[in-house]
């Protein structure tokens, strides 16, 4: 297989070519300690925890639709994530999961007039108060 097949292969996420050739199961677990749509929802929470691309993180949340989850669980993962993995990954992986629901959140941020609330303002930062200098020791 030629490498431009390859990488094309690997930005789609299709599944037999990480399996047989990279050694990564992205299928269903075969020991059953999570039900699928648990699993599912988990592997979203760690996507998103470890900064996947948005191509992962649509992947992964279309393969937790299809196990049965809904959007509100799938972002709860996300909000349930974030304390632990911090503001900024969450940020980042909400356009990716916006993707795999088909929600375009571009559209709906430049759509004031739209069905969603408007964004709240973003509080006004404290002044900050500048501490006198230190003069030069002799």
């Amino acid at each position: 297989m030629r490498y431009q097949e390859i990488l094309r292969r690997l930005v789609i996420i299709d599944e037999e070519l990480v399996n047989d050739q990279a050694g990564l199961a992205l299928g269903p677990l075969d020991a059953r300690v999570l039900d699928p749509k648990v699993a599912a929802l988990v592997r979203v929470g760690a996507l998103a925890a470890i900064g996947s691309p948005d191509a992962c993180l649509e992947w992964g949340t279309g393969r937790a639709l299809a196990v049965g989850a809904t959007e509100d669980e799938i972002t709860g993962v996300l909000l349930a994530v974030a304390p632990v993995i911090g503001l900024g990954r969450i940020v980042a992986a909400a356009p990716g999961v916006a993707c795999g629901f088909g929600f375009d959140i571009d559209a709906a941020l430049e759509d004031p007039g739209g069905s969603l609330p408007p964004l709240p303002a973003l509080p006004l930062l404290p002044q900050i108060r500048r501490l006198p200098a230190i003069p030069p020791s002799v």
